[in-house]
């Protein structure tokens, strides 16, 4: 039976490299930071829809402001008419036109008071946006620079594996690397294992009493495996 002790540290390291590797891309971190730029890209969006629908009610505002100045021109217009008017009938006209006019500058004032209240909810809204995006921009900050040193200590995790990896190659034939390699390719399970009683640590699945009797019995030179998941096994 061969030794497959230096495949099984050579495993043990890829499989290190393996779990680092899939650290690294589901980083907490690294959600907390999209997360956090999530939350930004809703405050500056919600910011956008605010400074329209303000600049909207300021048109608005400086609309009614224009047709008042008009009302305002009108009803002095009439007023100086009914001073040299003496027909009654052009009077009354000159009288209704007043009211009107009147009528129509009353009803801008009551609009334009609701739309001064208005415009000045989105403009508080529009202080508050901006707080919380530059606290948001603070969070997000932090959260790059977290992101940064977890990624930097990752990348220092893996080169100590890699490091570790060159080791144990060197203790390894070229022709029991090419085996491993051949096997890992083929599967997403470790391609080397030991057996913790009669458990093989790569499919977790028990051997029986015969098929252990069976690895232990192996010619010299012959590499071992598992007769569940075909991978090498440590006996």
């Amino acid at each position: 039976m061969t030794s497959l002790k230096p495949l099984l540290e050579l495993q043990r390291v890829d499989t290190a490299l393996l779990q680092l590797s899939h650290h690294l891309a589901t980083l907490a971190e690294r959600t907390n930071l999209t997360a956090a730029t999530t939350v930004l890209a809703g405050f500056n969006k919600e910011l956008v829809s605010v400074k329209a629908q303000l600049k909207v009610a300021q048109h608005d505002i400086e609309s009614l402001e224009i047709d008042n100045k008009k009302c305002e021109a009108s009803i002095a217009k009439y007023v100086q008419q009914l001073k040299t008017i003496i027909a009654p009938r052009e009077a009354e006209a000159l009288q209704h036109e007043i009211a009107m006019a009147t009528a129509v500058r009353s009803a801008n004032d009551d609009r334009e008071l609701a739309l001064l209240e208005v415009a000045e909810q989105f403009d508080r809204q529009q202080v508050e946006l901006n707080n919380q995006i530059v606290k948001q921009n603070e969070v997000i900050e932090q959260a790059t620079r977290a992101l940064a040193l977890a990624i930097e200590q990752c990348e220092k995790s893996k080169l100590e594996l890699t490091a570790k990896r060159v080791a144990a190659s060197a203790a390894i034939t070229s022709e029991m690397m090419k085996l491993y390699d051949f096997k890992r390719n083929k599967r997403l399970t470790p391609a080397v294992a030991d057996l913790h009683g009669s458990t093989c640590q790569s499919c977790h699945l028990d051997l029986s009493t015969v098929e252990l009797a069976a690895l232990k019995k192996s010619p010299e030179g012959e590499v071992s495996e598992c007769p569940n998941c075909d991978c090498y096994l440590v006996v």
